[in-house]
């Protein structure tokens, strides 16, 4: 992971405090410097999060399409 990097957190409405910094532990234990939030009421709840080639899914929307391609 190159330094410097910055994670993108897409989340479904505004995290607390806490939350937030439960996000910044985790981006920075993979190499980012920095992060930006990303509001987006459509992927259902939970939270989506990219750091360069990586995406951790862990939405509602991501969840059911996981459970739709194991069907």
């Amino acid at each position: 992971m190159k330094s410097g990097q910055t994670a993108l957190v897409v989340l479904a409405m505004e995290a607390d405090g806490e939350t937030r910094q439960k996000i910044e532990e985790f981006v920075k234990a993979r190499g980012c410097d920095g992060l930006r939030y990303k509001l987006d009421p459509s992927i259902g709840g939970g939270i989506v999060i990219y750091i360069g080639d990586k995406v951790y899914d862990g939405s509602v929307k991501g969840r059911l399409a996981s459970v739709k391609r194991n069907v």
